[in-house]
């Protein structure tokens, strides 16, 4: 099995380092910096001719449609590089992921897999208030304006009149001439090429579709969760019905702590994870949880399940 790893990052370039170091070798990266970070912190630490770092780079606000467009520029810079060198998945990390299986353990679980998308398809229609982030309407969502300061206290007032004065946001809606219902999902994902490349399609295509998450919430947790629902994709992917339960049940492959925040792990924390079953954890932080990668890295290496 041959791997694409579609890295979101913005700090710790030591983490980031060993990070690709430790997965399987035979992988290419494709790496976004954040704009609003110094690429080259990354670039002087990391040279390694399997990892690519996008030079367009996309200024990234939480919860915002340029999270998607980093993204695609990662997966358009993958596909590329797929059609000459084929891979079999596209993984999508953040720069301070880290592995729990050993490498044979991974490969072996996609060749498995046989074509299967492990990425979570979850509607949101008739969820009641776990839903209600995603009727508002969030004006100048795609604006890179920092948190803080006037024009996103503007930004997030306007969100508050919009939804006071009673405009929802539709969460069944129409775009070239097709009805949509907003799927959840998570953006840590592994999908295959083709279900890459009708992504990569959509965003560059279909205008009416990218339109309707410019003022959504947290569209990389939907843009392509949606798309999947609505495809010929959609009986391969992780097809979740009922009522939406936390954000760890929609995470396939990677374990987060949502608890308070996004926790950082420490070594206390192995247990925990190992006994997770997942594939990945997030998030480990140089100088925070390099006894625990220790750890983690002695037990991949005895090739354990």
């Amino acid at each position: 099995m041959r791997f694409a790893f579609i890295i979101s990052a913005h700090n710790d370039p030591v983490h980031l380092k060993r990070m690709i170091a430790s997965l399987p070798q035979d992988s290419v990266f494709m790496v976004h910096i954040d704009a609003k970070s110094d690429l080259q912190a990354f670039t002087q630490l990391i040279d390694d001719p399997r990892v690519y770092f996008i030079p367009d780079r996309t200024d990234v606000m939480w919860g915002s449609i340029g999270v998607v467009e980093a993204q695609m520029k990662m997966i358009r810079e993958a596909l590329r590089r797929h059609r000459e060198e084929p891979v079999d998945y596209l993984i999508s990390l953040s720069g301070l992921d880290y592995p729990l299986w050993s490498n044979a353990r991974i490969e072996r679980f996609f060749a498995e897999q046989k074509g299967r998308e492990l990425i979570v398809t979850l509607p949101m229609e008739g969820q009641g208030a776990a839903a209600q982030l995603y009727r508002e309407h969030r004006p100048f969502n795609y604006k890179s304006w920092q948190y803080g300061t006037v024009k996103s206290k503007f930004r997030v007032a306007l969100r508050h009149i919009v939804y006071g004065l009673g405009f929802r946001k539709s969460l069944r809606f129409r775009a070239e001439g097709r009805e949509y219902v907003l799927n959840k999902g998570s953006m840590w994902w592994a999908i295959t090429p083709a279900l890459a490349e009708l992504a990569l399609s959509y965003w560059d295509e279909h205008p009416q579709y990218v339109r309707y998450f410019h003022d959504g919430f947290a569209p990389d947790e939907t843009f392509i969760p949606t798309l999947t629902a609505h495809s010929e994709f959609a009986e391969k992917a992780i097809r979740m019905e009922g009522p939406f339960r936390n954000l760890e049940s929609i995470t396939p492959l990677t374990f987060i702590d949502y608890t308070n925040g996004i926790k950082v792990f420490t070594e206390e924390d192995y247990p925990m994870l190992i006994g997770s079953d997942k594939m990945f954890c997030r998030k480990t932080v140089t100088g925070q949880s390099d006894r625990l990668m220790d750890k983690i890295d002695a037990f991949r290496a005895q090739g354990l399940e």
